[in-house]
């Protein structure tokens, strides 16, 4: 906790502006920041930096095996 700020609520629930869910072994991205974080633990919150929620990144395609 830091000083000088004041929490609500006892931490065991979700701001429902903040529900979207994380897939475990999925990369959400911020392409703005360039930040990128690997979900290791799913959840129903949203992942987010600095109030903005990050992006499920899409698969790289695979080359054709022809």
């Amino acid at each position: 906790m830091s000083e000088g700020k004041v929490t609500s609520g006892d931490g065991s629930s979700i701001d429902p502006a903040h529900v979207g869910g994380a897939v475990m072994g999925k990369r959400y991205v911020d392409e703005a920041s360039g930040l990128e974080v690997l979900c290791t633990k799913a959840g129903q919150g949203r992942l987010a930096l600095d109030g903005t929620a990050l992006v499920l990144k899409a698969a790289k395609p695979l080359p054709s095996s022809d």
